[in-house]
């Protein structure tokens, strides 16, 4: 059952991309690899697959808060605009 939600977690993941703004998808994928691998009874095949689902989810989380940072000074540019 465990590799089973591991892959639904690696998918998660990938599709995090596949969507733009997939913040949420990220976010459950890295909360199921984390769950997963706290399990006792996890096979190595599940491990390999929640591990890669928590690097690529925070992986995604790490892109878009980069992008979301460089972007800062025009997002508050045009906040002030609308707000005129």
């Amino acid at each position: 059952m465990s590799t089973k939600f591991a892959a639904a977690a690696l998918a998660l993941a990938i599709f995090s991309f596949v969507h733009l703004f997939g913040v949420e998808k990220a976010v459950i994928a890295v909360a199921l690899g984390v769950v997963i691998l706290k399990d006792s009874s996890v096979t190595p095949r599940a491990q390999k697959l929640a591990k890669a689902a928590i690097i690529i989810g925070l992986g995604y989380l790490l892109v878009v808060t980069g992008v979301f940072l460089y972007h800062m000074p025009v997002l508050n540019n045009m906040a002030a605009k609308l707000a005129k």
